[in-house]
């Protein structure tokens, strides 16, 4: 590459560093420089020429001097052609080894790709290495990858994760904030901060978080009750299930708004559409005392009895003190069925503080025998999160087979979590045998169920429909 080829690039930098840039007169020069030889003018002109930026739009040509660029070793130039062949459907595998070439020399987009790439495919080892390297770049997406490692890992390292997600929510990282929201709300890792909590979940439900919404207008509720309603409608507005079963609490009870039975009703359906226990419960309510609506004792009690079933544990107590009343025959067995879900929902709410150190220590050797045993008493999230536990290696060893037991167990009992997990697991063939087919059946069944996250799962379906 001689001088000259070198100052005509510097003049087309100059042109593109103008305000506005002159992307006409910069496209000649880099047009000339790039023929000569000069691998940055070729990957600046791939840009203009597939942009139309002072050039006619032209994607073959855009295409032949970004290979021109990465033939020379330009590494942004490799790594968007190994994005471009991702585009066209180009097997990942046949592009790792690239990916790795240009991750080791540096280039954290390429150590990211790694990262997602190795956690998709569930070896989460690789993806961890390759997150790390990320991380030590000062990348807020890899710090909070990591973050997410030592909060579920099988030793798990609060303060260490609430390191990370301080430098990723520095950066401007949205998620971060939220995560940090909950550490602070939740006295996870950190002593409890609710002033913290507020300042971090504001940031996140200002980006539309909706979790973070609902989080934020659980904090508020006592003091500001306006601001917090206003909060549970953006969030219910945005899918969130708690917010809308929230919403139709505070309608049903008239808590600093007026009694509105059929708004109370309206939010209660939204959520428990999507089986949420608390709505359905409420639901129960609503048509056994006849609010907004002409009382249904007999729907009243299935939706008592969906909210049991979920491990609603004012639902158990409702059907049981109905039993009293009108079935004295079934009385006995409605008792102990009720006593036994009780004991299931406060051995999981045991094991879930221990599993996620809520307010007390983080012990996975705690949370394993407590799950189980909610588990093999039949609570739903139990077995989900038990199915995580041997998923990820949390006090026990990792066992994808167990975990794929959990899941159908509790995806039978249509835990949306559970479905989506279990998709996966046949997708990928951890601890089950591959099965595309089956695996499209949970992830359709996770939808219709009503996962939070159901526009990203409809993408993956779609996806996946691909390989079946």
């Amino acid at each position: 590459m001689t001088q000259t080829t070198e100052n005509l690039y510097q003049q087309a930098h100059q042109f593109l560093l103008q305000s506005p840039p002159d992307y006409a007169q910069a496209a000649q020069l880099l047009q000339l420089a790039a023929k000569a030889g000069h691998s940055e003018a070729a990957f600046q002109l791939t840009a203009c020429l597939i942009n139309g930026h002072g050039i006619a739009v032209d994607f073959a040509a855009g295409v032949e001097y970004l290979k021109q660029a990465a033939r020379a070793g330009h590494v942004y130039a490799r790594y968007n052609l190994l994005q471009l062949q991702e585009s066209e459907n180009a097997d990942i595998q046949t592009l790792l080894p690239h990916y790795i070439e240009l991750a080791e020399q540096g280039l954290v987009h390429a150590q990211l790709r790694l990262m997602r790439a190795f956690n998709e495919m569930g070896q989460a080892q690789q993806a961890l290495l390759w997150a790390n390297k990320a991380a030590e770049q000062n990348h807020p997406q890899a710090q909070y990858f990591v973050a997410q490692y030592h909060q579920y890992a099988a030793e798990p390292d609060l303060y260490k994760a609430h390191q990370l997600y301080r430098l990723a929510a520095e950066q401007g990282f949205v998620a971060a904030h939220w995560q940090l929201g909950l550490q602070y709300k939740l006295a996870q890792g950190v002593a409890k901060d609710l002033t913290q909590a507020r300042a971090h979940l504001q940031v996140a439900a200002q980006h539309g978080i909706a979790p973070a919404q609902t989080a934020l207008a659980e904090i508020l509720l006592p003091q500001n009750s306006v601001e917090a309603l206003t909060w549970f409608q953006t969030a219910a507005e945005n899918g969130d299930n708690d917010a809308h079963a929230a919403l139709a609490e505070i309608y049903l009870l008239g808590q600093d708004v007026e009694r509105d039975p059929q708004k109370a009703q309206h939010h209660a359906e939204q959520a428990a559409a999507n089986n949420h226990p608390q709505a359905l419960r409420l639901l129960g309510d609503i048509y056994r005392y006849g609010l907004g609506v002409a009382a249904q004792p007999q729907k009243a009690r299935e939706y008592y009895r969906k909210a049991a079933d979920l491990g609603d544990i004012s639902a158990h107590q409702k059907l049981l003190s109905d039993s009293a009343l009108n079935d004295h025959q079934h009385y006995e067995a409605a008792k102990q069925t009720a006593l036994q879900r009780q004991q299931a929902e406060s051995l999981y709410q045991k094991a879930f503080a221990a599993h996620y150190g809520l307010q007390r220590s983080q012990s996975y050797a705690e949370a394993l025998p407590l799950y189980l045993q909610a588990a093999e008493l039949g609570h739903t999230k139990a077995k989900t999160n038990l199915g995580m536990m041997y998923y990820s290696g949390q006090g026990v060893a990792n066992d994808f087979s167990q975990a794929a037991q959990w899941f159908e167990s509790a995806a039978e009992q249509q835990d949306t979590m559970a479905q989506y997990n279990l998709a996966c697991l046949y997708f990928h063939g951890m601890g089950v045998p591959k099965n595309p087919a089956k695996a499209c059946k949970w992830l359709q069944q996770a939808i219709d169920n009503g996962h939070e996250q159901a526009d990203v799962l409809k993408t993956l379906l779609a996806q996946w429909q691909q390989a079946v």
